[in-house]
């Protein structure tokens, strides 16, 4: 282990190098996938599947090397005889595109070792081996699927990049950004607005809302079932009720599921449409100028504030 380390100028344009080109191929990756794939309605192709993989594959091997340089130093991913150079020979060498990396499992395990990601599992790390698998199968061996596993394999590459490519790429840059908020800034807004459509993307990420949240409901914007009410955040689009007021459903009895925008609701009467994000009923919801309660005046009559009195004057 190379101990006493301080990053040098050079390996920060390393890192950035590295962590830029990550993104390029996994933004390659997600264009191909979402442009030439129609989700649920077919097997994936063989073709597209192989370069999908390999894209996201490259990707991940750029990120782990980068973060190693991120949190070690460049030393670290270079064989045995370069870790010995000065660091005005491993600038030279970089310029010169002349560095010798270690293997991918050597990185792999390295970061594994040193617990860089803490909530990458076990079962993430078995995830990525075999990947690593299928990629090796399909690139260099032309490896025929069965269908079965041609249309569970689109669900299994949108699983890797949530799961296991996030997680490294997140893991201090964006450690603060919500997987659907790294994609839009990285891939911009007209590719990420394609693979929220993209079924077995959007399957993973009501999943993922699922798992992380106590209450998921409908977002009013994708549409899709990707809004945590506890983080009030929409896992696919990254929508957030800040500008909005909530109150509970009388239809369905879920608290803080009805959304209705209070802006200016003075000038319509104190009165503005409701919807319930978990049974999409609607109501007209009243909200008291006085005191702040509000209530759908469609369903609640009694011990509620009106137009004419504040209950709790």
């Amino acid at each position: 282990m190379i101990k006493n380390w301080t990053k040098t100028e050079f390996e920060q344009e390393a890192y950035k190098m590295l962590y830029n080109n990550s993104i390029v191929f996994l933004k390659d990756g997600i264009e191909r996938l979402v442009n030439k794939d129609r989700g649920d309605e077919d097997l994936i192709d063989h073709d597209l599947l192989a370069l999908t993989c390999t894209s996201f594959q490259i990707s991940l091997e750029l990120a782990i090397k980068a973060l190693i340089i991120e949190r070690d130093g460049i030393r670290c991913i270079l064989n045995s005889k370069q870790q010995k150079l000065g660091d005005e020979e491993i600038e030279s060498l970089l310029k010169e595109n002349k560095l010798n990396t270690l293997d991918f499992e050597a990185q792999k395990n390295f970061i594994k070792s040193k617990n860089y990601i803490q909530d990458l599992s076990r079962d993430e790390f078995n995830v990525i081996e075999e990947f690593q698998l299928y990629r090796n199968r399909i690139v260099h061996f032309s490896f025929k699927f069965c269908e079965g596993d041609l249309f569970d394999l689109k669900y299994d590459i949108i699983y890797y990049l949530i799961h296991v490519i996030f997680k490294v790429l997140l893991s201090r840059k964006h450690q603060d950004e919500k997987p659907s908020e790294f994609l839009e800034y990285s891939l911009g807004s007209p590719l990420h607005k394609r693979l929220m459509h993209y079924p077995p993307y959007v399957y993973a990420m009501e999943k993922l809302a699922r798992d992380n949240s106590d209450q998921v409901f409908k977002c009013i914007v994708c549409n899709n079932r990707t809004f945590s009410q506890d983080e009030d955040y929409c896992y696919c689009c990254n929508f957030s009720t800040e500008l909005y007021s909530m109150i509970d459903c009388d239809y369905c009895g879920a608290k803080r599921s009805v959304i209705y925008d209070n802006l200016d609701i003075e000038l319509n009467n104190n009165e503005m449409k409701g919807l319930c994000l978990n049974c999409d009923n609607d109501g007209i919801v009243f909200q008291c100028p006085k005191c702040g309660e509000a209530h759908n005046i469609e369903t609640r009559f009694e011990s509620v504030c009106t137009h004419n009195k504040c209950i709790n004057e």
